[in-house]
Parts: structure tokens; sequence; C-alpha cells
């Protein structure tokens, strides 16, 4: 009797395909994952921002005039608030905001759901929809 000890081709040929298929799950989930915490990174930056301008207001008469350069760009010429505003750009380039003397709004888009907004604005008010902000505008749509 010949007895050979080993695996044969379809044997490896099935072991390597089990671990491509859970490394894809796990890659899958890793990367859901990632976005869902860059999404709650972005939130807490959002929060930032609402506290910052209650500060910016307080310092100006409460005015959120020029809160935002121009009333309407994502720049401030106070400067914790545009290390806010710099923060958020580094991880959501899609973002809107407007200011005027009595009010303001700010909108990022998320990762997770790229269809979907993150807005905030003088009221406190904390909207995720599907609506982007026009430029300029003070309240969240």
């Amino acid at each position: 009797m010949n007895l050979k000890k080993g695996f044969t081709l379809i044997e490896l040929l099935v072991v390597v395909a089990i671990i491509s298929l859970l490394t894809g799950v796990v890659l899958g989930a890793l990367t859901t994952s990632r976005k869902k915490s860059q999404d709650s990174a972005i939130k807490t930056q959002m929060t930032s921002l609402r506290n910052q301008a209650q500060l910016y207001a307080s310092g100006s008469g409460n005015s959120f005039n020029n809160l935002f350069t121009g009333n309407n760009t994502w720049a401030s010429s106070d400067t914790s608030m545009q290390a806010i505003l710099t923060s958020i750009d580094k991880q959501s380039t899609v973002h809107t905001v407007g200011s005027s003397t009595t009010a303001w709004a700010a909108q990022v888009q998320l990762k997770e759901d790229t269809t979907k907004y993150f807005c905030i604005d003088y009221t406190s008010t904390v909207k995720i929809g599907t609506v982007a902000l026009a430029a300029g505008s003070t309240s969240c749509p």
C-alpha cells in the first residue's frame, strides 16, 4: 500500500476560498465602523462649533454677524471657530454655513450615508436630513 500524507489541491483551494470570504466580511465591517466613527467625530465637532458660536456672540454684543467670513463661507475671522472649521473640513469636504446678525446655521455631509447631512443652528436645533443647506441660510432645512 502506498499511503501519502498531505492535503489535496481541492482541500487547499477550499481553505483559501473560506479565508478569502471571511476576510471580505471583516473588511466590510471595518469600513462601516470607520465611517460611523468619522460621523461621530463630525457630530462632536459640530457641537463644539455651536458652543464656540455662542461664545462669539456673547463677545460681539449678542450678534452672529460675520461669524463666518462674508456670512456664508466655511471660514471665520475668529481663530477658535476657524480651528473647528478646519478640523471638520479635514473630515468632510461637503459643508455649508450662513450667518446674520441674529442667526447662524452650519451643515456637513456625513460619511456613512453620503445622502445625509448633519445640520445645527443658532437655536441648537440638530437635524439629520437629505436636503442641503443653501449657502447663507441661517436655519436648518
